[in-house]
C-alpha cells in the first residue's frame, strides 16, 4: 500500500510517584521504583548487544536492518540513552512498546471540522528516563489518497498533536480553529472511551466524568493519560516543554519537490521557501495565513530553520523548536530510504534533543523545590542538593552531548536542533543555578564545621589546664588532702572560663 506521508507525535512529560516528593532527587527518579502493571498491554523491549542472530526472512528482518543502521549511525557512548540495553547496571531508559499495533489494525482518528483523518498506527512507544521525564510517541502512516494534499498534511500535523485547548475560545467544538473535535485511537484493548477525547472543557462544570474545568489546566488528553496509566496506574504525569505534542513528518509530493529542485541560489529566500506551503509546514501552522506577518522576521526564521543540502534533488528539511520535517519527491529512494531515515535515525536524534530539554526543565524544577526548603533542616537540605548535583553530573556525562555522530548531515542537523532548542544557553543557565546551590550548601557545611571546631577549642581551653593541674596534684608527693585538690581545680577552671568569656565579649 502506498504511503503519502508519515507522522510521529512525541508527548514529553514529567513523571512522579506518590509520597516521594520529600525524598532525595536520586530516589525520586529511580526507575526501579516505578510500579509496573505486569498484565498491561505494554511490553518492555530491550536491546541485547550480545545477540548476533538476524532472521533470514520476514518483516522482523527489515526492522533489524533498520535498527542496525541506527546503531551504526550513532557513537557507542550515545546508545545507552537511545536504547534500553539488556544487562545495564544503572540504565538511563526503560523502553516499552504497545502490543496491539504489532498484532492488529490500530488507527489514529482526527476529527477536524467536516473531515475525519485516519492514520494507521505502526507503533506506540513509551520511554521512561532516569531524569524523571518520559516520552510517549505515536508512529502514524498516512496511506489514504483522499488525505494526501498539502492542506491535509498540515491539518494532520496541527490537529493531531494538540492534546488540550490553547485558550477558552476553543471550548466549543463548533467554533474551534486550533483544536480538533476529537482524537480517537481505534483498536486498542480495553474500554474504548479511555482512548478518545472530545476536549469537553467548560468554565462551569457539573462533575461529569469526561468534563474538564479550571482545575484541569495542563492536563493531557484522556487517551494520553490512559495509555500511561495502563503501564503504571500510580504514576502522575505532567506535560513539559509544550501544551502540544512535537512533530516529526515526512511528506512526498512530486509537484512541490519540483519547485524545490528548480530553485536558484537567489530564490532560496523567495518564491518557494517564502511561499504559502513551506512556512506552514515547518512551523505546523493551519489556516489561510501565516502566523508571522512580517517578511523580514519570516525570512530570518526560515533561514535558521531550513536545511538545503539536497535542494537540487528536490529535498528540503525543516527544523523548529517543535518540529522536524522533510519534503521529498515520491521516487522509490525518497519513499523507502529518506522516509525510513526520518522515522528511525532522525527520530532518535529528535528524541534525544527533546529528552535533553525536558530533563533540563525537570532539574530546574527541583532547584526551585530545594531552594524553598527550610534552613532548620540543614542536613536534609545538604542531602537533597548533593543528590541533585550527583544526578546533574550524570546527565551531563550520559545524556547531554555536543556530538552524537560522525556523519556530516547528522552533525549539521543535530547542531540545528540544538540551536532551535537553545540547548547551550539553557544548559549554561542550569549549570549556574545548580552551581550556586552547590556553593550554598558548601558554605553551610563549612560554617557548621567552623562552629564545631570553635566549640572544641572552648572545651580544650577549659579542660586542658584542669587536666594538667589534676595530673600535677595526682602525684601527691606531700600527701595533700584530696578535698583541697578538688577545690583548687574547680577554682582555677572557673577563673580560666571567666577570663576566656570576658575576652570573647571584648
Amino acid at each position: 500500500m502506498e504511503t503519502y506521508s508519515y507522522h510521529i507525535f512525541y508527548f514529553p512529560f514529567k513523571w512522579e510517584l506518590p509520597d516521594e516528593d520529600k525524598k532525595t532527587f536520586s530516589e525520586q527518579i529511580d526507575l526501579k521504583h516505578i510500579p509496573v502493571n505486569e498484565y498491561a498491554m505494554w511490553e518492555r523491549i530491550q536491546y541485547d548487544p550480545n545477540e548476533k542472530y538476524i532472521p533470514a526472512v520476514g518483516e522482523d528482518t527489515k526492522e533489524r536492518e533498520e535498527f542496525f543502521g541506527e546503531l551504526q549511525y550513532y557513537f557507542d557512548f550515545v546508545h545507552p540513552v537511545l536504547y534500553d540495553i539488556k544487562g545495564a547496571e544503572n540504565p538511563i531508559i526503560y523502553h516499552f512498546e504497545r502490543r496491539e499495533p504489532k498484532n492488529g489494525n490500530v488507527e489514529y482518528w482526527i476529527a477536524v471540522r467536516d473531515k475525519e483523518y485516519r492514520l494507521k498506527v505502526d507503533a506506540i512507544n513509551l520511554n521512561l528516563y532516569a531524569t524523571g521525564v518520559g516520552i510517549l510517541s505515536f508512529f502514524l502512516r498516512n496511506n489514504e489518497e483522499s488525505q494526501k494534499d498539502e492542506s491535509d498534511i498540515r491539518n494532520i500535523n496541527q490537529f493531531g498533536r494538540r492534546i488540550m485547548p490553547p485558550h477558552s475560545g476553543e471550548f466549543s467544538a463548533d467554533g474551534r480553529t486550533m483544536l480538533s473535535k476529537a482524537i480517537t485511537i481505534k483498536g486498542l484493548h480495553g474500554d474504548p472511551s479511555k482512548y478518545m477525547d472530545g476536549f469537553n472543557y467548560k468554565v462551569h462544570t457539573i462533575g461529569q466524568v469526561l468534563e474538564f474545568g479550571l482545575s484541569d489546566v495542563w492536563k493531557p488528553a484522556v487517551f494520553i493519560d490512559s495509555l500511561i496509566k495502563d503501564l503504571s496506574p500510580e504514576m502522575k504525569v505532567t506535560p513539559v516543554i509544550d501544551d502540544r505534542m512535537l512533530v516529526n513528518c515526512w511528506y512526498g509530493n512530486d509537484d512541490l519537490a519540483k519547485q524545490v529542485e528548480d530553485m536558484t541560489e537567489n530564490m532560496k529566500e523567495g518564491e518557494f521557501v517564502m511561499g504559502d506551503f513551506w512556512y506552514k509546514y515547518v512551523f505546523v501552522d493551519d489556516g489561510d495565513e501565516d502566523t508571522c506577518q512580517n517578511n523580514e522576521m519570516k525570512k530570518k526564521l526560515l533561514g535558521n530553520s531550513t536545511y538545503y543540502r539536497w535542494q537540487k534533488q528536490g529535498t528540503l528539511y525543516g527544523i523548529s523548536r517543535y518540529s522536524m520535517v522533510a519534503l521529498t519527491n515520491r521516487s522509490w529512494f525518497a519513499s523507502n530510504i529518506l522516509a525510513m531515515h526520518m522515522r528511525t535515525i532522525y527520530s532518535r536524534m529528535f528524541e534525544l534533543i527533546i529528552i535533553q530539554r525536558a530533563s533540563m526543565l525537570r532539574f530546574s524544577g527541583e532547584v526551585t523545590e530545594v531552594s524553598c526548603l527550610s534552613r532548620h533542616t540543614d542536613r536534609r537540605l545538604a542531602e537533597r542538593i548533593g543528590s541533585l548535583y550527583q544526578e546533574y553530573i550524570r546527565f551531563i556525562n550520559q545524556i547531554y552531548f555536543q556530538h552524537v555522530t560522525v556523519q556530516d548531515q547528522g552533525i549539521e542537523m543535530y547542531n540545528m536542533l540544538m540551536q532551535q532548542f537553545a540547548s547551550s544557553e539553557k544548559i549554561k543557565e542550569l549549570d549556574e543555578e545548580i552551581g550556586e546551590l552547590h556553593q550554598y550548601i558548601t558554605l553551610l557545611i563549612d560554617q557548621k564545621r567552623n562552629e564545631n571546631g570553635e566549640w572544641l577549642n572552648w572545651l580544650a581551653a577549659i579542660f586542658l589546664p584542669a587536666t594538667v593541674i589534676t595530673g600535677i596534684f595526682g602525684m601527691n608527693p606531700f600527701g595533700v588532702n584530696m578535698l583541697w585538690q578538688t577545690l583548687v581545680i574547680v577554682g582555677v577552671s572557673a577563673l580560666l572560663y571567666n577570663n576566656i568569656k570576658n575576652r570573647r565579649v571584648k
